[in-house]
């Protein structure tokens, strides 16, 4: 068990970009205090204007951040891969708002509890550099997402999601429900299997049983909202490969 837990951990490090470009003396500060987990598809990693127990970076799947309504409506407003991490107010000693965030693609991860993680951020360093890169690219995309949701058709919003959901997957194989579809884009079920049927007509993607292939991603940048090339430009600009071919932060 111990010899799985290192290589897990060593995996994290090597695929979770803020855990792989923290100096060695950072990164062992929080070492120890690292656990392995599984993230299934819809596990909840914190709940609405609740306190946030554990920060969860992934090395895999995808992070939904929802924005919910009195009655229980939700809507998509940002998405997190292995380039960052969980539990964000945390680290301001804040509960999480009135947001729910869950995965919204099955992976793995690295769980460390936030006090812990909360007191490296405080001590400066590597780790808060990243951490305020990080914030600033959740800030893009919650305030583009408002723009969007306001004034772009639903087709191109979905061909904006999907784009974005490869992007922070770094594949083109996507486990997205319709159910999970529609609440991502605050439309009916109906409404969604209307809007992908048409990418599907025009063979942008192909959809079935809960899973969606990008077949064509010239093609569905076409169609997608002027949102994604926004957000992405400000992805491209701060995560750049380093020579070892992973994404590091510019600092």
């Amino acid at each position: 068990m111990p010899n799985i837990k290192l290589a897990v951990e060593a995996r994290a490090r090597s695929r979770n970009t803020i855990l792989s470009q923290l100096p060695d003396v950072e990164y062992a500060a929080l070492e120890r205090f690292l656990v392995p987990v599984d993230l299934p598809l819809g596990k909840a990693l914190s709940e609405p204007s609740q306190p946030i127990e554990y920060i969860y970076f992934p090395i895999s799947g995808l992070i939904s951040t929802d924005v919910l309504t009195a009655k229980g409506e939700s809507i998509e407003v940002g998405l997190i891969g292995r380039e960052g991490f969980a539990g964000l107010p945390a680290l301001f000693d804040r509960p999480q708002m009135a947001h729910t965030v869950l995965m919204q693609g099955s992976g793995e991860g690295m769980r460390i509890r936030s006090s812990i993680l909360r007191e490296q951020f405080l001590k400066g360093g590597v780790l808060r550099d990243i951490v305020h890169q990080f914030i600033y690219l959740q800030f893009v995309q919650i305030t583009q997402s408002v723009l969007c949701n306001r004034v772009h058709e639903v087709e191109a919003r979905l061909a904006r999601w999907l784009l974005a959901s490869a992007d922070r997957t770094g594949s083109s194989s996507l486990q997205l429900t319709q159910e999970f579809l529609a609440q991502m884009l605050g439309v009916q079920r109906s409404t969604v299997t209307v809007a992908a049927g048409v990418l599907q007509q025009h063979r942008l993607i192909g959809y079935s049983r809960g899973r969606i292939e990008i077949f064509d991603r010239p093609g569905l940048t076409t169609v997608a909202c002027e949102c994604y090339q926004i957000v992405r430009s400000s992805y491209d600009r701060l995560l750049q490969p380093s020579e070892d071919g992973l994404l590091r932060y510019v600092l």
